[in-house]
């Protein structure tokens, strides 16, 4: 029981980072290059690409090395699921709704993302239950970590039920 259990942490905390990795499409035009927003929304971008070519190089630089997470986790740990993964699955497949990028202090961004990830892909959010898709809510921290490098500090998630996914936050980014 122990070890589902942390087969399925493992899996869920992969799945945040994807996420960060897959919304970057959704988030690159949305506001000036100087601010910090189209900072976040370039971290968001790189670690897309970085994740599509498994480069795990790149993707290490874009967590904190003070990430730490309300299991205890840290950025080894995150590495090594997301080794594990990269190593276990040739692709995922994501269905993303963000739900904006907040500063409640001027070197720290939050922001929400609903995933619905499958085996196989997602054409809209009408195959969810089809797809037998996993769904999720993140609540992710970034921190400017300097010369604008916006790192993931920590990551918070709890499964959700496709009505929360459909009729959760509205706004697709």
């Amino acid at each position: 029981m122990a070890q589902a259990f942390r087969r399925t942490e493992r899996r869920t905390i992969l799945l945040a980072f994807t996420v960060i990795l897959t919304t970057a499409s959704f988030l690159s035009c949305r506001s000036r290059p100087d601010t910090p927003e189209a900072r976040v929304r370039a971290t968001l971008e790189k670690a897309q690409a970085a994740a599509e070519n498994k480069d795990l190089g790149t993707l290490g630089q874009l967590v904190s090395d003070n990430y730490t997470d309300d299991l205890g986790q840290d950025k080894q740990t995150i590495m090594g699921i997301l080794t594990f993964h990269f190593f276990r699955n040739q692709s995922i497949y994501l269905l993303t709704r963000v739900h904006g990028i907040a500063f409640p202090e001027p070197a720290r961004a939050e922001t929400t993302v609903y995933v619905a990830t499958a085996g196989q892909p997602i054409r809209g959010a009408e195959e969810l239950v089809l797809l037998r898709a996993d769904l999720f809510r993140f609540d992710f921290v970034f921190a400017d970590e300097g010369k604008g490098a916006w790192k993931v500090t920590t990551a918070r998630w709890r499964r959700v039920e496709p009505a929360d996914f459909l009729w959760g936050p509205q706004k697709q980014l």
